[in-house]
């Protein structure tokens, strides 16, 4: 069941909870140009990012149109004095002058073009930071790429996905067995602390400096204390902060079918790999607190989403301020661009049963942990 729901700051009296939200994403207007993204490396720590979009000098806010490729305009060419002399100080005087009106005058009229043809503008400056919850083996990492995926085949919005474990395992000098994550391991909790934040700054970094619009914080984050360390740092900038939580009754397909492959265990005999992350999970099942409504209050977030049994369960609550702001645009006529990624998320959430969730729910479930072990 697909669900939005509103909550204040997320007051939960006022909403039929059992309410089904039918909502589809509308279709979009496609240009006869296409073309993919030109993914260039850009950190061990994130992943593949898509190319930058082209800024507009218009300011114009962003209707979320798809990647494609420019159609050609014609070149303003200057006329120059049919006199050689003139010519050529035409020529030294006014190249660069011409060259960056030509340039200039192009994206204009390209931004015009492509406002007039399809309605689609360039993104706006909001950036985005999507905090993750959840146990290992959840789907938190499958989630994001899948998020990612999506907006990048839509939009022109940037994604970036920051990897809590990948900063572990390039600092570690060992490789950590499941006694790195018990709680009571003091040593170990503090470097992972450390990991969190470096990673999360990391994040905040590539948002101010790499062109990303969306940064996906993706860690366990499993406990409130954790989640204010992070949220304190992420509130001290002028972002949007989504809080992802994400549970899982498929954890022993998950472990199977991903874990078991990554970096920690692919050097591993696969039976005692799952058996050394099953207790690893067990640590932080010890310790794991979900996200409550209390918690959210206080930490003022712009948005809580939570995914169940992938997407089996799927809804996205905003804040009071969020929803008062979007209805008094909506009241004076006018798009609130400023919250893009609520329709980009929400677009994603209508269409996930569809692209994704049926099928990976109906393999999790043949799945037979007894043909394994």
């Amino acid at each position: 069941m697909i669900t939005t729901k509103h909550h204040s700051i997320f007051d939960l009296s006022d909403y039929d909870y059992d309410r089904e939200d039918t909502t589809t994403m509308s279709s979009r207007t496609h240009d006869t140009y296409t073309s993919g993204y030109n993914d260039t490396p850009h950190d061990e720590l994130i992943s593949t990012l898509s190319s930058n979009s082209l800024n507009s000098l218009f300011d114009v806010e962003s209707l979320f149109h798809s990647n494609r490729a420019y159609p050609e305009t014609s070149t303003v060419t200057p006329a120059l004095s049919r006199h050689e002399s003139f010519k050529k100080k035409a020529t030294t005087d006014t190249a660069k002058f011409h060259e960056d009106f030509t340039a200039k005058l192009q994206s204009k009229l390209l931004a015009c073009h492509n406002h007039r043809i399809t309605g689609k503008q360039q993104p706006p400056q909001t950036k985005v930071v999507v905090l993750l919850v959840g146990l290992p083996a959840s789907g938190k990492s499958t989630l994001c790429h899948q998020i990612k995926d999506f907006i990048h085949s839509t939009t022109d919005y940037k994604c970036g996905i920051y990897n809590a474990g990948d900063v572990r395992r390039k600092k570690s000098i060992t490789f950590n067995d499941a006694s790195f994550f018990n709680p009571n391991n003091q040593s170990a909790q503090r470097d992972r602390d450390l990991y969190a934040t470096i990673t999360l700054n990391h994040l905040l970094s590539d948002l101010d400096n790499k062109g990303v619009d969306i940064g996906f914080l993706d860690a366990t984050n499993t406990t409130v204390e954790r989640r204010q360390k992070m949220l304190q740092l992420i509130n001290s900038r002028n972002l949007a902060t989504l809080v992802l939580e994400v549970e899982s009754r498929f954890a022993d397909f998950n472990i199977v079918t991903g874990k078991l492959n990554n970096a920690d265990y692919i050097h591993h005999d696969n039976k005692l790999a799952f058996n050394d992350f099953k207790n690893r999970l067990k640590h932080y099942e010890s310790v794991y607190e979900p996200v409550s409504w209390e918690e959210l209050d206080e930490t003022q977030v712009t948005a809580y989403v939570k995914c169940v049994d992938a997407g089996e369960t799927f809804q996205m609550v905003k804040s009071k301020d969020v929803e008062e702001k979007e209805l008094d645009a909506e009241k004076s006529g006018i798009e609130e661009a400023k919250f893009w990624y609520f329709k980009v998320l929400q677009d994603f959430i209508d269409q996930y049963d569809q692209l994704i969730g049926i099928e990976y729910r109906k393999r999790a479930k043949e799945f037979n942990l007894k043909e394994f072990v």
